[in-house]
């Protein structure tokens, strides 16, 4: 039988903007480990570490068929910066995005990037661009879902450490696939107890 390729949206990745103000108008924005404007030194978050958190992470379709469990898996964003007028914003290669006890073999096979812009109410909404999973199973052909030019993943709120996601991705291969997968996962961010999205 032929094996199933589902590309979900990893962990992370996101559509970059730069807006350049005028000299002495552009207000900076970053993530911290304090609640304090400017961010103190050696407080700035630069790494964020998250682990799946809450039993599962689980791929359905509409339909809630699951198409994959996976009891473990961690995601890294790396090399996080802002600026003034920049949202702080990471990369996550795809040895940053791991699954393990997966109902099928589970892979990373594309690079992605992260955005934290000021989420409305405050803290940080993660936007994920460009990872892409594999999903081998003994069920389907090569399915391939994507989370396109720029998904909402969820919030983190202010001086929390979690994200849930319950967000839908779409194929982009494979007439036999379901047209969409929705990915369910909570992640606890661990090299961090308390993320703050500070702007000055």
């Amino acid at each position: 039988m032929r094996y199933l390729r589902v590309l979900v949206p990893a962990a992370v990745v996101a559509s970059m903007t730069m807006a350049f103000a005028g000299a002495g108008t552009a207000s900076a924005s970053e993530l911290c480990t304090e609640a304090v404007n400017p961010c103190p030194a050696g407080k700035k978050i630069t790494t964020i570490e998250a682990s799946l958190v809450g039993g599962t992470a689980k791929f359905e379709d509409t339909s809630k068929n699951v198409l994959d469990t996976c009891t473990g898996g961690s995601m890294k964003i790396a090399s996080i910066t802002g600026g003034a007028g920049v949202n702080p914003t990471g990369s996550v290669p795809k040895a940053n995005l791991t699954w393990t006890g997966c109902t099928f073999t589970t892979d990373t096979v594309k690079d992605g990037i992260v955005e934290a812009p000021q989420a409305s109410g405050g803290g940080t909404t993660i936007i994920a661009q460009g990872s892409e999973v594999t999903i081998n199973t003994v069920l389907f052909g090569s399915c391939v879902y994507t989370v396109g030019t720029g998904l909402d993943l969820g919030n983190i709120i202010n001086g929390g450490n979690e994200l849930v996601i319950n967000k839908t991705v779409k194929k982009t291969a494979n007439a036999v696939c379901p047209e969409t997968a929705v990915w369910n996962a909570t992640y606890k961010v661990t090299n961090h107890t308390r993320v703050f999205y500070i702007q000055n």
